[in-house]
């Protein structure tokens, strides 16, 4: 095949917008995570239902007065949650659980209309936070949808 230089330049544009369509676009940029306005308007007052990668689902109540009520399985905890800008935390009054429910903190990205994904921010309540993209594969830990409307997830992640 013979190729002239705008015949490559045209190929190399098709290709990178057939990259572009084929890739997650979450996962690249830091700049995409949900602020903490989208996160209060999409999950306070409401009840998010879920899985981990593990595929154990959950549901998990936000309330407004920054209670919470979790539900995996048998378990179930309450706790509460709380902002530190971008990053959602989410801890459990529950020691007594076995195997014991702790929390943490997820920086989240809005997949679609009704499907999230969190990814882990750290365990403490407090920073320093980890949300470096290039590393967001590792942190994926659920998705999570508000259950008051039908799930817009797909059935993998989009890392």
């Amino acid at each position: 095949m013979i190729t002239t230089p705008r015949l490559t330049a045209v190929l190399a544009i098709a290709g990178a917008g057939l990259m572009a369509t084929l890739s997650p676009a979450p996962a690249t940029s830091p700049g995409l995570w949900m602020s903490e306005e989208a996160m209060r308007s999409a999950f306070i007052g409401k009840t998010l239902d879920g899985h981990y990668s593990s595929g154990t689902t959950w549901t998990e109540a936000y309330f407004k007065d920054g209670h919470l009520d979790y539900r995996e399985g048998r378990r179930q905890a309450v706790g509460k949650w709380h902002f530190h800008g971008h990053v959602f935390c989410t801890f459990y009054d529950s020691p007594l659980l076995r195997p014991p429910l702790n929390g943490g903190c997820w920086t989240t990205i809005k997949t679609s209309a009704n499907c999230y994904e969190f990814y882990l921010a750290g365990l403490t309540p407090n920073p320093p936070f980890e949300d470096d993209a290039s590393r967001m594969a590792g942190r994926w830990n659920a998705r999570g949808w508000r259950n008051d409307e039908p799930s817009t997830c797909t059935e993998k992640p989009s890392v």
